[in-house]
């Protein structure tokens, strides 16, 4: 996927290299980012038009509530973002999920959703040996169980390509 509008980067960077949901990358805030880090907080004012009837936001659960580190490569991105618009993307959820559906369809890649990346950023992290309670913690998840999904997934891919190399040398 290529995304060439700094707008887009930065939301690619924030679901695929940061694990967020659509619905915290559209409502974060330079105020979330410190220290190379996005503090998700447990609730913030907000008025826009998914939020406007009880006038605040919060994260899909307790859990989501959380801090997150930003890869290296792309702290510079994301910080100089969002210390130029340090109100966010000001943009409704389904407007960053069509912006990720263009960017697929213009990469000419197979369907994928904004989750799809989010998806991808567990089963890295489950690929390089991460444990399932900080997948777990990372991803904001409630349950155990979806992190420990990754992880045998991760784990069934390596013993897969082995079993191969023994069976067919």
């Amino acid at each position: 996927m290529t995304a060439k509008e700094p707008v887009d980067k930065v939301l690619v960077g924030l679901l695929g290299y940061c694990g967020l949901r659509i619905g915290e990358a559209v409502h974060l805030r330079l105020n979330w980012i410190r220290e190379g880090e996005i503090h998700i907080p447990s609730t913030m004012a907000c008025n826009c038009f998914e939020c406007y009837e009880r006038g605040f936001w919060k994260p899909k659960s307790k859990a989501g509530s959380r801090i997150v580190p930003i890869p290296g490569f792309l702290v510079g991105t994301i910080v100089d973002y969002f210390t130029k618009f340090p109100d966010g993307f000001r943009m409704p959820r389904q407007s960053g999920w069509y912006r990720i559906q263009k960017l697929v369809k213009e990469a000419g890649l197979p369907k994928a959703f904004p989750h799809s990346l989010r998806a991808t950023y567990a089963t890295l992290l489950a690929t390089k040996g991460m444990q399932a309670v900080a997948i777990c913690y990372l991803l904001g998840w409630a349950r155990l169980e979806v992190a420990q999904h990754y992880v045998r997934v991760a784990q069934a891919r390596e013993q897969a390509k082995k079993q191969i190399k023994e069976i067919w040398g």
